[in-house]
């Protein structure tokens, strides 16, 4: 309605690609176009894995794509595919994306990793030649904003946006005059941004003399360095513990929860099932069932705890995932307490929506080590003896540990616990299975 450019990241990653895939049933540009996002004028950025049919896609809608080279550099995302971009006639400007994954914003840096990158990642060394990498720097770059009436290029009637470069440094020396086309060469292959020396936007002079019009330097130099000081401040304070580290993620709250839990090993599945529903002394509240996903960090210190990302797919009845959730567990390294039933009081420290990526929170903690196990949950909630219960069937795919009867409750004192594990005795026989094969290890340990 507004007729403005729509600007958002689209995969970026392979994991973005892959999550897409399972969730939707197909990658993130058909997905995309599903929704009717190209509607608009869209500009995608990264497009890090995308095929040549999903760049057909683009490039039929008019999606300009900008170009992160130092960014997928080091976030490890991947090589774009921008000379077969390029050619299937795509708007592909070049970014710097954001300072956290590429430091110094360098745009001269930007054009040339550009060029390097795609010659390097096709064996071509023809593909992205200079000429071509200038043009995605301005003219193009333009266009791909959904800008070019109005800039990217020296015209009548566009803005007066320049810059003025000193092609005379000694890093840029010596001058060959044999070709016209040597300037593409200097300017991509040998300038850097510190050569400016003039810049200028919408006919207004910013810079001269590599001196700013507009902006004091000096102080806002020194603004920097104080927010770098309460920053280094901040993280130094939070990153005592891995629980404090999570208190200082935004939007996270600390909520300790108690459980009195058992598990045990079955071989036969059904047979519970059958039990749970049968039984007249079990009252099934709701049933669920899940693909869960989880990462185990684990950290040198004992003190630290476990921190568990959790990725919940719920099944529907037609064996599809109909939704995703994604939480963190800060779960104490120590059982709490051991009873007689062989029941197990367990402490998590920590529970919430986890709300970035599972590479976001790797780079973050920075675990020494780290356990995956993946499993397909059946769970009921379920009423025994006038007190509520999670039952949960789970079988273990990875690792292949077989299939497993877990009961678990929530608990808020001592007095309640010691019911609760005995009643989960009680249950288990109720169940058809023997309390004595209850096992006193999570999955984690099992492993």
């Amino acid at each position: 309605e507004a007729d403005v450019p729509l600007h958002t990241h689209l995969a970026e990653t392979a994991l973005e690609v892959e999550n897409s895939t399972r969730e939707h049933g197909m990658p993130v540009i058909p997905h995309v176009k599903r929704q009717n996002l190209f509607d608009a004028k869209v500009i995608a950025a990264h497009c890090v894995h995308i095929d040549d049919g999903e760049i057909h896609t683009l490039h039929q809608f008019g999606v300009g794509v900008a170009h992160n080279p130092s960014s997928n550099l080091k976030l490890a995302s991947g090589f774009a595919p921008t000379a077969n971009m390029i050619e299937a006639g795509l708007n592909v400007g070049i970014g710097t994306d954001g300072p956290a994954s590429n430091n110094d914003l360098d745009m001269f840096e930007e054009m040339r990793l550009s060029s390097f990158i795609a010659k390097g990642a096709t064996g071509d060394p023809t593909v992205l030649p200079a000429r071509t990498v200038l043009a995605m720097g301005t003219r193009i770059g333009a266009q791909a904003l959904h800008l070019g009436e109005i800039t990217g290029s020296l015209e009548p009637g566009k803005r007066a946006d320049l810059i003025m470069v000193d092609i005379s440094p000694l890093h840029n020396a010596p001058r060959f005059r044999r070709s016209s086309r040597g300037i593409y060469a200097q300017l991509i292959y040998a300038a850097k941004a510190t050569d400016v020396t003039d810049v200028m936007v919408n006919g207004q002079w910013l810079m001269r003399n590599r001196q700013l019009l507009t902006l004091d330097e000096a102080e806002l130099l020194a603004r920097a360095d104080e927010y770098a000081r309460k920053i280094d401040s901040f993280l130094i304070e939070r990153e005592q513990s891995v629980l404090s580290k999570l208190i200082a993620i935004e939007g996270a709250q600390q909520q300790e929860s108690f459980e009195v839990q058992a598990k045990l090993r079955i071989a036969d599945l059904q047979k519970v099932i059958s039990a749970i529903d049968e039984n007249p002394d079990i009252e099934p509240i709701y049933h669920r069932h899940y693909h869960e996903f989880d990462t185990y960090f684990h950290f040198s210190d004992p003190d630290q705890g476990l921190l568990r990302y959790r990725e919940d797919e719920f099944i529907n009845e037609e064996g599809m995932v109909s939704d995703v959730r994604y939480r963190l567990t800060h779960i104490g390294e120590a059982i709490e307490r051991d009873f007689p039933s062989g029941a197990l009081l367990s402490r998590s420290r920590f529970i919430a929506p986890a709300t970035h990526s599972l590479r976001f929170y790797r780079e973050y903690f920075r675990p020494d080590t780290e356990m995956n196990v993946e499993k397909s949950r059946l769970r009921w909630r379920i009423i025994f003896r006038d007190t509520t219960f999670y039952i949960n069937l789970d079988h273990l795919v990875q690792p292949d540990l077989g299939t497993f009867l877990e009961i678990k409750s929530r608990t808020w004192s001592l007095r309640d616990a010691e019911h609760k594990a005995e009643l989960i005795r009680t249950l288990v026989e109720a169940l058809g299975e023997s309390p004595d094969e209850i096992v006193r290890q999570d999955y984690v340990k099992l492993t």
